[in-house]
């Protein structure tokens, strides 16, 4: 009896942990917010706390047609693609919501996170992979939740765009794939997709003509095109690293918030191998990568200069 309970405990999937670990973050955020509500204290905290959400929404003031005019609160002109517009507008049309639909917001994220997380071992088998996945999304999922920001519909949207390839339902996986492009640097999942072999140089037909057909708007308006890539350029002068513009301007494609999504891409790509020697040494090679890139990119591009301003 006993050795049955220890084999049961040993079989306890892991991915529960981190669901538990989800959902205490969640809840933690919750409690911080109300608390700093209630009681003026910790500046810095105060300022910076939801700051993305009220961003989100101050843009959405500008409406559709000034989609990518600047916004008084913050320094970084609105660079999404137009059709956020829509993904947001149900949040953005609640009663009070700036109140109510960051609450909103913080349940629709962990809903969604839990079901990739979920999922996951379904879709990925390698434990070890899995392991890094849930890391580098934990870490990722906090600054995300803190600033309430939007990469877990990315994560959400690719995810099961993955899911829909593998049961070759191309056109759905497309769609899903067009949805999370909302942020164009999520359109780096389709050489992932082909280096990982898991569509051929044809099938990215299924994914590019609903992305093409999502961006027509942008071929009748072309000023509306050049407004946002020019957004895109933008350089923040309190976020300056080695590489100076260059930093800043990668700091909008690869803040620490994007780790769920740069996770999900790296265990896509693991996946694929199946030589176990030059698995592990990729393994090594990418997540140090990543670590020491992140490392950097918030001590050296963002800390130091917020501090020392």
């Amino acid at each position: 009896m006993l050795e049955q309970k220890q084999e049961n405990q040993k079989e306890y999937p892991i991915h529960k942990y981190f669901i538990y670990i989800f959902i205490i973050i969640t809840v933690s955020l919750i409690i911080l917010r109300i608390f700093l509500y209630f009681f003026d204290i910790l500046p810095w905290i105060k300022a910076t706390k939801d700051i993305d959400f009220k961003i989100l929404l101050e843009g959405m003031e500008n409406g559709l047609i000034n989609f990518y005019d600047d916004i008084t609160i913050s320094d970084w002109p609105p660079y999404y693609l137009y059709f956020w517009y829509f993904l947001f507008f149900p949040i953005y049309i609640l009663p009070f919501n700036v109140y109510i639909g960051v609450y909103v917001w913080d349940v629709l994220r962990l809903i969604l996170a839990i079901i990739v997380i979920k999922e996951s071992p379904k879709m990925f088998k390698n434990k070890k992979d899995l392991l890094i996945f849930y890391i580098f999304s934990t870490v990722g999922y906090s600054i995300d939740a803190y600033y309430n920001n939007v990469n877990f519909l990315i994560v959400f949207f690719l995810f099961y765009s993955l899911v829909f390839l593998e049961q070759d339902k191309k056109w759905i996986s497309g769609i899903l794939f067009t949805l999370a492009t909302f942020k164009i640097t999520a359109i780096v999942f389709l050489p992932v997709l082909l280096i990982a072999k898991k569509i051929k140089w044809k099938d990215l037909l299924y994914f590019l003509i609903p992305f093409i057909i999502i961006c027509i708007p942008y071929m009748i308006f072309p000023d509306y095109f050049f407004q946002m890539v020019t957004n895109w350029g933008h350089s923040d002068a309190e976020i300056r690293g080695i590489l100076f513009n260059f930093d800043s301007i990668l700091w909008k494609a690869l803040q620490p918030s994007h780790l769920m999504f740069i996770s999900l891409l790296l265990i896509i790509f693991l996946e694929n191998i199946k030589d176990e020697k030059r698995k592990n040494v990729y393994r090594i090679i990418l997540v140090s990568i990543i670590t020491i890139y992140y490392i950097y990119l918030t001590i050296i591009v963002f800390i130091i200069p917020v501090i020392f301003g």
